[in-house]
């Protein structure tokens, strides 16, 4: 059997950092963006007898990750073991300690491989190496959120959140649990637990989600940066923005006690493509397809504004993440050693790294002093040329092609200039302000933590 032990210290109690591991989105906060794992079932928390099943997927192949809990022992601590999965054997002990006038974690993983073994020469010091990276990971994680609550102190709050599906979303849900938040989603089907509710922005239809409600996150919307925009694509980027933020809006500010704040999400194509004009929350709109929808999103929320409740407009970055967008689009060519980037490449990224979106928005929520358009993109802003050279430091591979503008838009036409021969340099001037603590406010930085390659 071989063993593999990580520890990590942290500057809280024992007994904080148990909890965070027990709460509800912790597995989803806890695996890293590169691995391909999706929750299909959970029965109970990390306590004895508890259980979790997971579809893992390595290239086109998947395999299923059964899991058991034992060995509960608040706060000192609890095991995984495999009961199916692509190992013969895998036990996970979690061990929390005292440790000065903070806390310690070592996380002991005893595994076999099949065939062992013959595969443990083959296949060792591959596996050794991936659960170093993963832990290292997992342990950077964990503790910028235990910090983010230690600096805010936050109650716990009822939160409401559209979209939670979507590529944001699948971060700041498992986020906010483990923040000891308690997280409502809405969504466009049958709602099938007592956390979900139904909501049709295209029919006016809404679940009465709200009462008691502490803070409304909206999200949803139709990706834009998939494909060219034909009349029908355009109109549903348009309507499932605007009519979905009018119906919470109107719905929430005919409530006798609303929910004190509303975070919209928003996005930099506000600004439009503005070269290297440094852009803050004053700068006025620009032009262009997304300049206007953006526009429109904003004023939709009017309702809720002229209620009073705090209303709080996220102009979302470039968010970064190898689960989707953009990075997720340029990883296969870079691994391939075919790096690139599009037109000239001095039009300005914005970018912001996933933590960073969600922390973001919850400083959002916490602050009462965030009102209004928020810019949230870290504070580094870099050309299309530059983040392809990073990315390609990161991975030692070279970004060595440059792909014509002319054949971007003929490729994917007004897409295709709005959002990837456009830029924007854009100044998260009031995170800043109102004492927001980037996680990654480097590009080199948030990408080697993004994929597993710090030095």
């Amino acid at each position: 059997m071989a063993v593999f032990r990580k520890r990590k210290s942290f500057d809280c109690p024992r007994e904080q950092l148990f909890d965070w591991h027990g709460r509800y989105g912790a597995i989803g906060r806890l695996v890293p963006p590169w691995e391909k794992v999706n929750v299909l079932e959970r029965m109970g928390g990390i306590g004895d007898g508890s259980s979790v099943k997971m579809r893992v997927k390595a290239g086109p192949f998947s395999t299923e990750w059964h899991a058991l809990h034992k060995n509960y022992k608040y706060p000192e601590e609890f095991t995984d073991v495999m009961l199916k999965g692509p190992f013969k054997e895998w036990e996970h002990r979690h061990v929390f300690f005292e440790c000065g006038g903070g806390s310690a974690i070592e996380d002991c993983v005893t595994y076999k491989l099949p065939l062992s073994p013959v595969s443990d020469i083959i296949a060792g010091r591959y596996v050794t190496k991936k659960l170093e990276k993963m832990f290292a990971y997992r342990h950077r994680v964990t503790e910028g959120d235990i910090n983010f609550i230690n600096k805010y102190k936050p109650r716990k709050l009822n939160i409401v959140v559209s979209g939670a599906g979507g590529q944001i979303g699948r971060y700041l849900v498992p986020f906010l649990t483990t923040q000891g938040h308690s997280v409502k989603r809405l969504v466009r089907r049958q709602s099938d637990s007592e956390f979900e509710f139904s909501w049709n922005p295209d029919t006016c239809e809404i679940d009465n989600c709200f009462g008691g409600c502490d803070a409304v996150i909206h999200l949803a919307g139709e990706p834009i940066g998939e494909g060219r925009w034909s009349k029908s694509k355009k109109k549903k980027i348009t309507d499932s923005r605007v009519e979905g933020t009018k119906l919470i809006a109107e719905f929430i500010s005919k409530m006798d006690t609303p929910p004190p704040v509303l975070i919209c999400a928003s996005a930099i194509g506000y600004y439009g493509d503005r070269g290297q004009e440094l852009l803050d929350e004053h700068s006025p709109a620009g032009e262009g397809f997304i300049a206007d929808v953006c526009r429109k999103w904003e004023e939709a929320a009017k309702p809720a504004a002229d209620k009073g409740i705090r209303v709080v407009f996220a102009r979302i970055g470039v968010a970064l993440t190898p689960s989707g967008g953009a990075l997720e689009r340029f990883l296969p060519f870079f691994r391939a050693g075919l790096g690139c980037f599009p037109g000239r490449g001095d039009q300005v990224l914005s970018w912001v790294a996933m933590d960073d979106v969600v922390r973001g928005i919850a400083h959002c929520i916490h602050n009462e002093e965030v009102e209004g358009a928020v810019n949230l993109t870290a504070p580094e802003q870099v050309t299309m040329k530059e983040f392809a050279r990073t990315l390609g430091k990161v991975l030692g591979r070279k970004a060595r092609f440059r792909i014509p503008a002319w054949l971007v838009k003929l490729v994917y036409g007004q897409m295709g200039r709005e959002v990837l021969l456009s830029g924007a340099r854009v100044n998260p001037k009031k995170m800043v302000d109102t004492g927001y603590e980037f996680g990654y406010p480097r590009l080199e930085t948030a990408l080697r933590h993004l994929l597993g390659r710090i030095l």
